[in-house]
Order: C-alpha cells, then sequence, then structure tokens
C-alpha cells in the first residue's frame, strides 16, 4: 500500500517537473520612468506643469498600444520638498530586467560652471553635479537608460498668432516609432536642453522649448526605423525654431546681449545605439515633361495652362479634416480650416511659374547685380547653401528679386492651381497620402534625411514636373491675407484683398507638420516685413 502511494506521488512529482520546464513565465518588457518636476518656483511653474502634461501624455503610448508596460513615478515639489537623495532612493528601489528601459526626466532649474560641469538644483543647499545622476545610472543593468534634463529654466511668452491658433510641432503618434525608440535601442541617452553658455527657454503655451520639441518628435508616419539620433535632430530643430520665433521683453533681450547667447541648441552627451539596420524606401517615378521657358537671369519657368479648378475646401469637409489633422496634432480644432471655405470655381490665364524655389545661388546674383541687402540668415551655415532656397527674405525682398528678374510673385490662386497640378480634392500634390518620401517637414524619415531646407529638387516633382511645392520652406505670394476673402474673391483671376496686415504663404516648410503641406492650406502668421528662417518664395509671369 506505501508502495503504490509512493509511485503515485513520484508519477505526480515528475508530471510537474515536465510541465515547470515546458511552462515558461510570462514577461512583459517594462519602462520605469522618474518625472520631476520642480513647479514649486512660480516664475517657471505655468510651463513646468506644461511640460508634466506633454511628457504623460507622450509615453503613455507605450501602454495605450501594448508596446511595453509602464511605470511612471512623478514627483512635484508643489506636494513636498524633492530632494536629490529621493532621486536616487527610487534608482535603488527600482529592479529593472535586462531587456527594460529606464528614464529620468527633471525640469527645473540648473547651470553650467566654468569647467562646462552641469549641475541640478533641488533647492541652494542641494546641488546635484550630472555626471553623478549618470554614475548611477551606468550601475543599472538593463538594455536603455536615459536622463534627459530641461534646466535653466527661463520663462517668456511667444507672440499671439494671427490666424485663430498657432499649430505644434509633432507627427501622427505611430506605434512603430516608439517601439524603435524604447525597444529597439540600447546603451545610454544623456540629454539636456541648452548648449554651454545658453539658457533654456519655455512659456506656459508650450512648456519648455525642448520638451515639447523632442516629444513631439517621438511620433511620425512610420515609414522607416526611427534612431535617437533622428529624435535628438528633430528636437534641435523645434527648439531652435520656437527660440526664433519668441518675441522678447528688453530685459531678455539684454541679458542674451550681454552673453553674445543667439538661441538654444541641445546637447547630446551619449546617444543609445539602434538594434536593428533601417529599412530602404522605394522611390517615386517622375512624371512627364512640361512646356517651359528658360530665364537668362535665374532658371527654367513651367507653363500652367488657361483655365478652371476648384480652389479651397467645402464647409462639410471641416470636420473629416479635423479628425485626421488630430491624427498628427492633438491641438487641431476647425477653425483651422475656415479660411479655406467656400471652394469656389476660379479661372486663370496661362502663366509661367518657377520648376525651383529661388536658391542662394540666384539670389546672390541679384545682390551683386543690385547692391540689395543679403537676408537674415545669410552667414548661417544651416542656411547658406548655394542649393538650399533663400529663407530669411521678407515679402519685400522677395517682389525686389521678381523685379530684377522681370516677374512677379504668383497670387495665392496660381500657387493652388500649380501645386494641385489637376488632381481634383486631394490633400496634397501627389495624392492623399502623407509621406516623407514626398516631402521635406517635420522629422527626418525615408527619403527625407534634412533637419533644415533640402537643396531644392531632391523629392520628386507634382504633375506639372514643380518641385518642393509641398514642404522644404513656406512660400510668400503676391496676396494679402483675408481669412474671409473666398466669400467674396471673384471667379476670374483673383488677385487677392486690397490691404491687410499679412502676406499669405502657402506650402508648408521643414520643422511643420503634414497639415501645413495641404494644397489648400493659408497660412498669415508671418509679417511681410519680416525674415523667417521657414519661408522663401518662387517666381511667376
Amino acid at each position: 500500500m506505501y508502495f503504490a502511494d509512493a509511485k503515485r506521488y513520484a508519477v505526480a512529482l515528475l508530471a510537474v517537473s515536465i510541465m515547470l520546464i515546458f511552462i515558461q513565465p510570462s514577461y512583459t518588457e517594462t519602462t520605469h520612468v522618474l518625472i520631476i518636476l520642480m513647479d514649486n518656483d512660480v516664475n517657471i511653474a505655468p510651463s513646468v506643469e506644461k511640460d508634466s502634461e506633454t511628457i504623460q501624455k507622450s509615453l503613455a503610448i507605450l501602454q495605450k498600444e501594448q508596446i511595453c508596460d509602464l511605470e511612471m513615478t512623478v514627483m512635484l515639489a508643489s506636494d513636498g520638498k524633492i530632494r536629490s537623495s529621493d532621486l536616487f532612493q527610487w534608482l535603488g528601489d527600482v529592479y529593472p530586467f535586462e531587456q527594460d528601459t529606464l528614464m529620468i526626466y527633471y525640469s527645473g532649474h540648473g547651470f553650467i560652471d566654468e569647467q562646462n560641469r552641469h549641475y541640478l538644483i533641488f533647492d541652494e543647499n542641494d546641488i546635484v553635479p550630472r555626471t553623478k545622476i549618470i554614475e548611477e545610472l551606468e550601475k543599472v543593468g538593463c538594455r536603455l537608460r536615459m536622463l534627459i534634463t530641461d534646466s535653466c529654466r527661463n520663462l517668456v511668452e511667444l507672440p499671439p498668432p494671427i490666424t485663430a491658433m498657432a499649430r505644434s510641432l509633432g507627427e501622427k503618434s505611430d506605434r512603430e516609432y516608439f517601439r524603435n525608440l524604447f525597444m529597439q535601442h540600447a546603451g545610454l541617452l544623456d540629454l539636456t536642453a541648452a548648449s554651454e553658455g545658453e539658457f533654456a527657454w519655455g512659456s506656459s503655451s508650450k512648456g519648455g522649448y525642448f520638451t515639447a520639441s523632442l516629444f513631439s518628435s517621438f511620433k511620425g508616419d512610420g515609414s522607416s526605423f526611427r534612431t535617437w539620433a533622428d529624435v535628438i535632430e528633430d528636437a534641435k530643430n523645434g527648439t531652435r525654431r520656437l527660440f526664433g520665433e519668441t518675441v522678447f521683453s528688453d530685459a531678455n533681450i539684454r541679458r542674451l546681449e550681454s552673453k553674445n547667447i543667439k538661441g538654444q541648441n541641445p546637447k547630446a552627451y551619449s546617444m543609445p545605439n539602434p538594434i536593428i539596420e533601417n529599412i530602404e524606401d522605394e522611390k517615386i517615378p517622375l512624371p512627364a515633361p512640361f512646356p517651359t521657358i528658360h530665364s537668362d537671369k535665374d532658371g527654367e519657368m513651367v507653363l500652367i495652362p488657361a483655365g478652371t479648378f476648384m480652389m479651397g475646401i467645402n464647409a462639410s469637409e471641416i470636420r473629416q479634416l479635423t479628425d485626421w489633422a488630430k491624427e498628427y496634432d492633438l491641438t487641431a480644432q476647425s477653425s483651422w480650416f475656415q479660411d479655406e471655405t467656400p471652394q469656389h470655381e476660379v479661372y486663370l490665364d496661362d502663366y509661367y511659374i518657377d520648376r525651383y524655389e529661388v536658391t542662394n545661388e540666384m539670389y546672390a546674383k541679384f545682390m551683386k547685380d543690385t547692391g540689395h541687402k543679403s537676408p537674415k540668415f545669410w552667414d548661417d551655415p544651416k542656411y547658406n547653401d548655394p542649393k538650399q532656397p533663400v529663407v530669411g527674405i521678407t515679402w519685400e525682398d522677395a517682389k525686389a528679386y521678381c523685379d530684377w528678374a522681370g516677374k512677379r510673385l504668383p497670387t495665392e490662386a496660381e500657387w493652388e492651381k500649380a501645386a494641385r497640378d489637376g488632381l481634383i480634392g486631394k490633400k496634397f500634390p501627389w495624392g492623399d497620402t502623407a509621406s516623407h518620401d514626398y516631402a521635406n517637414y517635420a522629422g527626418t524619415v525615408g527619403s527625407d534625411v534634412w533637419a533644415g531646407p533640402a537643396p531644392v529638387g531632391k523629392f520628386a516633382p507634382n504633375g506639372y514636373g514643380l518641385f518642393d511645392m509641398a514642404g522644404n520652406v513656406f512660400e510668400w505670394c503676391a496676396d494679402w491675407y483675408d481669412k474671409k476673402y473666398y466669400e467674396t474673391s471673384p471667379k476670374m483671376n483673383p488677385k487677392g484683398p486690397d490691404n491687410g496686415k499679412t502676406h499669405v504663404v502657402r506650402g508648408g516648410a521643414f520643422g511643420y507638420t503634414v497639415n501645413f503641406l495641404r494644397v489648400s492650406d493659408r497660412f498669415g502668421s508671418y509679417f511681410s516685413t519680416m525674415g523667417y528662417p521657414y519661408v522663401g518664395f518662387r517666381c511667376a509671369k
């Protein structure tokens, strides 16, 4: 009897052992995040609070899209004093597995000393070298570790836009992008908001310029593997754009001038490496040639035949467009599209328009012949390649160039007809699908490897054989901007309102979302007497 029981127990034990061998424990990779927000300083609190919203909304995608588990700890100085020891205690208490990710984010004050050593300030008696945190991070045995700081903070306000609401940076939330960044990289990311000798800036509407630009750069159209190098380049570009668009107070101007500070340039001390290689993107076929003429002064023009086209959009499309736009920018609202209504038929006589945007090389000839002053950013290496479109030019500068070349700026109607190239009811010059393989806009993905203006002609032309009608840089039009102009616009050769505060720019630009690339999009926030790094032009006649 005892032998029989023992035999049964032995068989049962053997069965359990076999089950333990073949049934492996379930494990899901986890991203562990510590967010430290020094929101107890009233001078920067509005910006820091916006940072909190930006980060948590962005990282929630990891769990929402089932990319990995997310364990997030948020420390608010307004809830009680935060000490540096709290950070190190959290590091001691977290136990990541080998394939996990660990991120520490700090938003608050900091400084860099004479030896370029970076410090984070918890209070006047609690100042921690960045290197000490890195040393502790390097002891953690997980695949990916990050320290991201938006410190040395100064709060300013961006100027109010002329249109209903400013549109933000960012791309369509894409599961593959987050998987690329959080699951397919290994190593250490050490990233901060500004370089040595600079300030980090922010506003109550955007939060920290660096934080807003960085976390919006996690998103994209998913057409290619995304690296942290891509994200950091986009974050730098976005931060510089926000700095460039800021109207500083006299006091802040004096601070910047006293230290000879001309921008805000995020800095990466180290970057993780991708685990897999990029995917090669397929190319786009070129269209057949179109009738052209050649200008002795500045190149080739394409004939746009006389005829009618439908300009703008129907009011019934606004709801669908708003939903579509929210996939790329969560702040999208119906007011963005109202100035594109009502859709109306327009007749244009035939005209010529430049095949390419006016380049620095072309503009240099104009300056040499006329003695015209050089535009803003002319000596900036980011913008002065001979084959890049000239930027920093005012509307008056663009008009003066056209006069010299025996041409003129295109009307808004001429620009839209040329961009549409005969396609009816499509969002873009190539159709309805947003893709970095067709244009240079926010992000460096696929064929779009430029964080700034690309040399002209690097993307396939549209059906009329025109290059860069979407993306690269906005283009000045002849018309004044009036959001209600379409309600009274004439059918025959419309030339825009008689007066206004700003002139229209069209086409979108690097650093701006795909929303701006739509052929019907109207943008009227740029002042005609100012030069911007995102605005160029082409001529018509």
